[in-house]
């Protein structure tokens, strides 16, 4: 991505360089299908394989530099080389970071501020691909909005690769250097072999088992570098011009190939990457045969040459602006917004190339001089980068304290028509004008303590019980005191739940136990598994929360509380099943199933009309409320049908969507307090004022009573 496509033609005569435009029209291919597939992904769904592509020609270009430097002087100098390296990477990527740092300021909603900085912190650090597989955030979905930097994964794979490659080669080569130049070859191809496969197996690995981890993690990516430097060792092509020429074509052809029916679904890297790497390998090895029908004729077409040439710029500006942009027209991106986006990518791409990309790398300020003053150079960005992040954030954490006090005022204060009793059926004038413009938390503070007690607060155990792997939370009074004793199983929303049912059991003397994992349903069925869970993990925690009611039968009553997804009616019915499979396993001694209907979503860019409206003093939950179909309606949940479909006494469902929804909306703020933290999180603030009408329902659907 970043590298020169030039070769010295001749090792005795260094500075000679030999144009490989070949590369650089590989390049091109791969920036021009990442820009596409990012704005417009239904043209090329695979089209993230371009950073894959990049990778080889990283690994062959570094590779083949460091052992030429090894042939020609014994030894490899690592300041000399990290100097080049900073220079040729960083000066074009903390300029962008620093870009990034400011628009957010200055245009980004204050609740995804403490995100987008922390991802800039990330980028600037080169660690934002171990970042991002720490989130385990699927590449363009999950609940985190995309940041405007969050592309700089790849960079941080490449600059931790150029961290770690030369010092691996130097160890190979000292390992030989009482022998020959070809003994200390052949040590570092044996050393590059040996790291190419271990990486390539974890890599399907860890594919099969955490696919949104092992598509950031360096180690599954390690082996796309090393293919590349494997062929910069080995190979020299001799054959004839035409082999070459049907190679490159067939090398093009397998980039495309995987360019344009691989989806975002597709398993990777795994198995899957290898198409891609094997079609860039393929076009280096065949280089540029001047055929009449050979690839060269395109490849040497300036445009393509040119836009190799400012690929790097280009793949640094081109996520930002999209990002960004939204927050900045306050809409939706159209087509000519985004062609007129991908303009001013490459007008962008063209000056920092220009007035920053070449004069840091070979101009007379940094080049001519020794490794240190390269390296002060880049301690300086920085520094300059990573201060403007903590300021920013210093400004959310201060307005957050205020937020939270604020809230804590008002959660205390036992107002009238708080939360969902603004939307209580039976008081249907229950209206308080104090808390019109009320917003309790602020966006800003929705992750937050909100002002209510969080988790480790509510538990009741004084420290977090443990069951196997499983992570249990006491809610209520204690066991000896409860009139019943009940758990809570499910995914993340069931942690949502834990104030609700921490208030409903202190009002009714019961003693819950929270058994959750995030991302993974209480089931049989087989569902896409979440950011925290995998498959395997998934299942353990099932069979687990199984042994532990086993093994409390004085616990009688199941809480259930889930996502529900969108389905199609085969997945729908299937879901369906898995819970009734799933509820035939539990012991006898669960006399009541209770589910608890999942809660209704709102758009990404909810909490951003939010924090609009707040701005502007109108009332947010009417200014930013979401069609019902839409936000409710297209969300059936599959455990509330299984529980109507037993027909069994003591197994039923509480939908409290009345409490959220009228007939034809859904509201982000009602009565005062924000509901939702995210796209499909309520806040625990919003949750604890269902706890009456919870009760409510279930002193109506006379489950408890027994």
């Amino acid at each position: 991505m970043t590298d020169e496509s030039e070769l010295p033609a001749d090792a005795n005569a260094p500075k000679k360089r030999l144009l490989r435009p070949e590369i650089q029209a590989l390049r091109a291919i791969a920036v021009a299908t990442v820009v596409v597939f990012h704005y417009w992904p239904d043209l090329i769904s695979g089209g993230y394989i371009g950073v894959d592509v990049f990778f080889a020609i990283s690994g062959f270009l570094i590779t083949g530099h460091l052992v030429r430097e090894v042939d020609r002087s014994g030894h490899v100098s690592l300041a000399g080389f990290w100097a080049r390296r900073a220079r040729r990477i960083l000066p074009a990527a903390l300029l962008v970071l620093l870009f990034c740092a400011v628009a957010t300021f200055l245009i980004v909603p204050l609740n995804l501020w403490d995100q987008f900085f922390r991802e800039i912190q990330a980028s600037t650090l080169y660690v934002e691909n171990w970042y991002l597989a720490d989130q385990a955030v699927d590449y363009l979905g999950a609940d985190n909005r995309p940041s405007p930097v969050q592309h700089y994964w790849s960079l941080s794979v490449e600059e931790q690769f150029y961290i770690v490659w030369p010092v691996l080669i130097l160890i190979a080569m000292m390992i030989a250097r009482k022998g020959s130049a070809l003994l200390r070859r052949r040590s570092i191809l044996v050393m590059l072999a040996l790291l190419t496969g271990l990486s390539l197996a974890y890599s399907i690995w860890h594919t099969a088992n955490d696919p949104a981890a092992a598509f950031f993690v360096t180690p599954t990516r390690v082996w796309e570098f090393g293919a590349g430097g494997l062929l910069a060792m080995l190979a020299t092509s001799t054959a004839r011009p035409q082999l070459r020429a049907a190679v490159s074509w067939l090398g093009v052809g397998m980039i495309l190939v995987a360019a344009f029916v691989f989806t975002p679904k597709t398993a990777f890297p795994g198995t899957a990457a290898i198409l891609p790497i094997v079609g860039t390998l393929a076009v280096i090895w065949a280089g540029s045969p001047e055929l009449r029908w050979s690839p060269w004729h395109w490849m040497k077409l300036r445009p393509t040459q040119w836009l190799g040439d400012v690929s790097y710029s280009v793949y640094l500006w081109h996520w930002p602006l999209l990002i960004l942009a939204p927050f900045l027209l306050l809409r939706e991106l159209d087509t000519p917004i985004k062609l007129a986006l991908v303009a001013l990518t490459l007008i962008l791409a063209a000056l920092s190339k220009r007035f920053v990309e070449d004069p840091m790398r070979s101009g007379p300020l940094l080049a001519a001089h020794r490794p240190r003053r390269s390296f002060a150079f880049v301690l300086a960005g920085t520094g300059t980068v990573l201060l403007a992040t903590f300021g920013a954030l210093a400004v959310l954490n201060s307005q957050q304290n205020d937020d939270l006090v604020a809230a804590k005022a008002l959660l205390g204060s036992k107002a009238p028509c708080l939360g969902a009793a603004a939307r209580d059926p039976l008081n249907p004038n229950c209206v308080n004008p104090k808390l019109r413009l009320s917003v309790v938390p602020s966006p800003a503070s929705a992750r937050l303590g909100e002002g209510t007690k969080t988790n480790s607060q509510i538990c009741t155990n004084d420290r977090t019980q443990r069951y196997g792997t499983l992570k249990l939370c006491v809610l209520g009074v204690p066991p000896e005191r409860a009139k019943l004793q009940a758990a809570l199983v499910g995914d993340s929303h069931s942690f949502k739940w834990r104030t609700g049912i921490f208030a409903a059991a202190l009002e009714r003397s019961w003693n819950v136990t929270s058994i959750g994992l995030e991302g993974c349903q209480f089931s049989t069925a087989v569902v896409p598994v979440g950011r925290a869970a995998t498959e395997s993990a998934c299942r353990q925690w099932k069979n687990e929360v199984l042994g532990w009611l086993k093994s409390h039968p004085q616990v009688s009553t199941l809480f259930v509380a889930q996502i529900a997804e969108l389905y199609s009616p085969s997945t729908f019915k299937a879901s369906v099943a898995g819970y009734r499979e799933q509820w035939g396993k539990l012991p006898p001694s669960i006399k009541q199933i209770v589910v608890l209907r999942d809660n209704p979503r709102i758009k990404p860019a909810t909490l951003d009309c939010v924090e609009r409206a707040i701005a502007a003093k109108r009332p947010a939950g009417a200014l930013c409320a979401r069609s019902r179909a839409v936000a409710l309606d297209v969300f059936p949940d599959p455990a509330v049908a299984a529980a109507k479909s037993l027909g069994r006494r003591g197994v039923g469902a509480v939908d409290l969507s009345e409490f959220y929804c009228d007939a034809k909306r859904c509201y982000p703020v009602i009565g005062g307090l924000l509901v939702n933290s995210d796209e499909n999180h309520v806040t625990p603030a919003f949750n604890g004022t269902l706890a009456p009408f919870l009760l409510r329902a279930l002193d109506r659907g006379g489950w408890l009573t027994r």
